[in-house]
């Protein structure tokens, strides 16, 4: 504990503000998760569509892969406690108050255990208009809906 600490006071300012942030969102998305139904809070991810949504946007905002790497950061202190869905809406929550374009893609992968019985497994990563930034998978997951929050970059222009 004195050792993260230390860790933390010798971060630069931003970082600790991210860090402190993360925490807060994490916090509220553990809350949600774990106590309400989907169906409670899920507006509050922002736009349904069904699939996966490619945003039209100029390229990658650097705060973006900041914010990922803060959520990842708290995660990986709680030894990987958290799941992707709330590590995803922390994300996306704190992209959202940046105004930074995003969707929160939820899906699943079906595959068969060593009885071969069908197992079933689900996922959340976050995109923007870049490609996935946070929850990269090797595995093929098939995207189901999608949460999407867009913000044109100029006067103008559309998501």
């Amino acid at each position: 504990m004195v050792k993260t600490l230390r860790r933390f006071s010798r971060l630069p300012w931003q970082r600790k503000a991210l860090l402190l942030e993360g925490a807060l969102w994490l916090t509220l998305a553990w809350m949600l998760v774990r106590g309400l139904p989907f169906r409670f809070w899920s507006r509050w991810l922002g736009q349904q569509a069904e699939g996966e949504v490619e945003l039209r946007a100029a390229g990658r905002d650097p705060r973006a892969l900041e914010i990922c790497w803060s959520v990842s950061a708290i995660n990986a202190r709680l030894g990987g406690r958290l799941t992707c869905l709330m590590l995803a809406m922390a994300a996306q929550w704190m992209l959202h108050r940046r105004r930074i374009s995003s969707c929160l893609v939820l899906g699943t992968l079906t595959q068969q255990d060593a009885q071969r019985r069908p197992t079933f497994k689900a996922h959340a990563w976050v995109r923007d208009a870049s490609g996935i930034v946070l929850g990269h998978q090797d595995e093929p997951y098939v995207a189901l809906s999608s949460f999407v929050r867009c913000y044109p970059a100029r006067e103008g222009e559309t998501c």
